[in-house]
């Protein structure tokens, strides 16, 4: 028995990380905005489940980018399981929470924070990984009145507050903005 790990563990491991990092670009790419990145995480003819979508990643783009215009949100994931399902293929499950700051109508704000599981499946071709069918599973959901300060308070003049892109200060600061 030897102490190395072999290389076929080793690039399990590469391509389960490789798998989760198109899964944190998801979330950076829909809080900026950022329609490159988006196309990055997605194979072009992916289709993404979206529980109120259903279409291919240009149509996620043309749909969500514009419902999202004037929205603070804030995606999360947690709990993530990639099961290397055969070459070049992977499942994976991840828990996923997103806090979103509307503007309400008629006025002030409304917050609706929702909690589920991504279930996707994976391609990878060359030495890429992308998604290439994803569903959206609703574990549970919040809706209430926002009471959010961002006119006034204590926070209402920092320099450095999350925006789209380009304007958020991760595409001045660093090369991860333009890539996964």
């Amino acid at each position: 028995m030897t102490d190395q790990p072999s290389a076929a563990a080793i690039q399990a491991l590469i391509d389960k990380q490789a798998v989760t990092e198109v899964l944190l670009g998801y979330c950076r790419a829909i809080d900026r905005r950022d329609a490159d990145l988006m196309r990055r995480v997605y194979w072009p003819e992916a289709i993404d489940d979206h529980a109120v979508f259903r279409g291919n990643v240009e149509a996620f783009i043309a749909y969500s980018f514009p419902f999202m215009d004037g929205v603070i949100s804030q995606h999360r994931i947690t709990n993530i399981w990639v099961d290397l399902t055969g070459p070049g293929k992977a499942f994976s499950e991840c828990y996923f929470s997103g806090f979103h700051d509307f503007p309400g109508d008629g006025g002030g704000r409304l917050e609706r924070i929702v909690g589920g599981r991504y279930l996707d499946r994976h391609e990878k071709r060359g030495e890429e990984w992308r998604i290439i069918d994803r569903t959206l599973v609703l574990d549970w959901y919040h809706e209430r009145a926002g009471n959010s300060v961002w006119d006034s308070g204590r926070y209402a003049d920092l320099p450095n507050r999350g925006a789209p892109k380009p304007e958020d200060p991760l595409y001045r600061l660093h090369p991860w903005g333009t890539r996964v």
